[in-house]
């Protein structure tokens, strides 16, 4: 398991570190990622704050868009949810 934002690598281990992640955040500092997910915002030159967990057949298995505040605990209760249906 793996996390993505466009924050630069330094800011992602802050926030790994912060939020106590059980799994690294990688940067997209280029937002190709974000624009792949159809989630970047060309007028502020940003990634919208959207949770995608996607499994290893490339299945989008859950989305949630994000608010000002980051949103792990309902991400990770997906992750068990999900975990448990195998």
């Amino acid at each position: 398991m793996i996390g993505i934002s466009v924050d630069p690598p330094e800011r992602n281990l802050a926030w790994t570190k912060q939020l106590g992640l059980p799994f690294p955040l990688l940067s997209d500092s280029d937002g190709r990622v974000a624009r792949a997910y159809g989630v970047w915002d060309p007028t502020w030159n940003l990634a919208q704050r959207v949770t995608f967990i996607v499994d290893r057949a490339r299945r989008i298995r859950f989305v949630e868009a994000g608010t000002l505040a980051i949103e792990t605990g309902r991400t990770l209760e997906a992750l068990g949810t999900l975990a448990r249906a195998r």
